[in-house]
């Protein structure tokens, strides 16, 4: 099993000897020459482009076939950039095409009868997408942790969740590489394990350690009595592509616990990859490099905005998908999709930008639906667990479309959230859509829901709830 690849020392060395003895570069250079520069080449040298009017998400392999070779040579002539020892790391083609070759279409995490299988899946595939729902980092007061993790947990449509991070732990701010924030990812630990026993699904894995910025808290609670091997451990990319020793530590650290881990990039739309087509490649080439790198069960590409911080700018769809398909056609990684919309709880935006991405992904060939990491994530307490249901429910809908008719759908939601991206409806903080008491949705939260998903059978033929 590729999970078990960083258990043999001769890979796990050789992941740290390039960090310690690839070529020395200053980062300016790297983001200007290694990044800019030839990303905008290969995107001419492959033809991987797309006019605004061909639509959102493009049924054509051979784009998708360009834009994955594309990537693959971005991966090989630049690598990555370690932060740490300001070298860079690099793997051949064929150690790449190795590599890929070893990865599972399969894997299962959770334990008991609460166990999730998240599967390969090609462009077009009518099977079962995997879904998790969470707050995704997003930052709540410690007394509304329960109530809204809880209101994730507690949806059946949702497979697995993922944790929002505390304001404080014990009253105290948490801050990186202090003793604060191991005492806040033991508190998220007690609690999340809390929630999923209140939801009466003890063995869902769990998205942590959602208050470990650096790799003190994950190392302090992925241990006995803290968080199991079978939740779902976090590594990442800083954009772009680069790593660094505390990312590294977190892998050293899961590859020696067996310990699912979950690895993530997020290219910055608008910054230095360019916009549609450099997003598309540098997603393919971030998901093919994190596999080298950390050796992750999944990977997620969730791209950022330069300005609007979203993952759901209709142009970003566009790459996304085409990336997706492109990863879906030629290899088994188990990828993502993670919707980050500008829209917040209470409107009707975040559902349809919810849709709009979701609805692009799943027949794009995705093994895993994540979100909603509602309001951009930047608002306190700006999610709900609603929104992830929608998701979800939306997600195992689109499983019987294929990208014609996927595209004719996000073309109609696009036009519903387009012109108010930039208006940035955030909506409300979860008390005030959620009763705290039942944990339900207050009816006029409910009835937003509702009108869209009936909006979405009437307009579009797409039966949600």
């Amino acid at each position: 099993m590729f999970r078990d690849a960083f258990l043999d020392y001769d890979y796990l060395l050789s992941v740290l000897d390039r960090a310690e003895n690839g070529p020395v570069l200053e980062e300016r250079e790297w983001d200007q020459v290694y990044i800019y520069r030839t990303i905008s080449e290969l995107a001419e040298k492959y033809d991987v482009r797309w006019e605004k009017n061909c639509g959102c998400v493009p049924a054509n392999d051979a784009l998708a076939d360009r834009a994955f070779e594309a990537g693959m040579e971005l991966a090989t002539r630049c690598g990555l950039f370690c932060l740490d020892t300001r070298r860079r790391m690099i793997w051949s083609r064929e150690e790449l095409d190795q590599l890929l070759a070893s990865c599972p279409a399969r894997v299962v995490i959770g334990s008991g009868d609460d166990q999730v299988v998240i599967a390969r899946r090609r462009p077009d595939d009518l099977t079962r997408v995997a879904t998790v729902g969470g707050a995704y980092g997003t930052q709540v007061p410690e007394e509304l942790f329960i109530p809204l993790m809880l209101s994730y947990a507690q949806e059946r449509s949702l497979d697995f969740i993922d944790n929002a991070s505390l304001v404080t732990t014990r009253g105290r701010p948490i801050r990186a590489n202090s003793p604060w924030e191991a005492i806040g990812c033991w508190q998220e630990m007690e609690m999340s394990f809390k929630v999923v026993e209140l939801a009466g699904r003890p063995g869902m894995p769990i998205g942590c350690a959602e208050d470990s910025p650096s790799a003190i808290g994950e190392l302090a609670t992925t241990t006995y009595g803290g968080f199991r091997p079978t939740d779902w451990h976090h590594a990442s990319f800083v954009s772009e592509l680069k790593t660094s020793y505390a990312e590294l530590i977190k892998s050293v650290h899961y590859a020696h616990t067996r310990t699912f881990a979950h690895n993530f990039y997020n290219p910055i739309y608008g910054g230095y990859i360019g916009s549609g087509a450099g997003l598309a490649i540098a997603t393919v080439a971030g998901m093919v490099l994190m596999k080298a790198c950390y050796g992750g069960v999944t990977d997620n590409p969730g791209p950022s905005h330069a300005h609007l911080s979203c993952d759901t700018y209709p142009d970003m769809i566009t790459a996304q998908a085409v990336a997706f398909q492109g990863l879906s056609r030629n290899t088994n990684v188990l990828v993502s999709s993670f919707v980050r919309p500008v829209g917040g709880p209470g409107t009707r935006e975040i559902l349809y930008e919810t849709a709009a991405l979701t609805i692009a992904s799943v027949p794009s060939g995705i093994a895993l639906m994540e979100g909603v990491q509602s309001a951009m994530g930047r608002f306190t307490g700006h999610v709900s667990g609603l929104e992830a249901r929608f998701m979800a429910e939306v997600a195992q809908a689109a499983t019987r479309l294929d990208r014609k008719e996927a595209d004719r759908m996000v073309r109609w939601l696009v036009q519903k959230f387009e012109a108010r991206q930039k208006e940035m409806p955030v909506g409300k903080p979860f008390n005030e859509v959620y009763d705290l008491k039942t944990i339900h949705p207050l009816p006029e939260w409910q009835r937003t829901y509702e009108q869209v998903c009936q909006e979405l059978q009437h307009e579009l033929g797409l039966k949600v709830s």
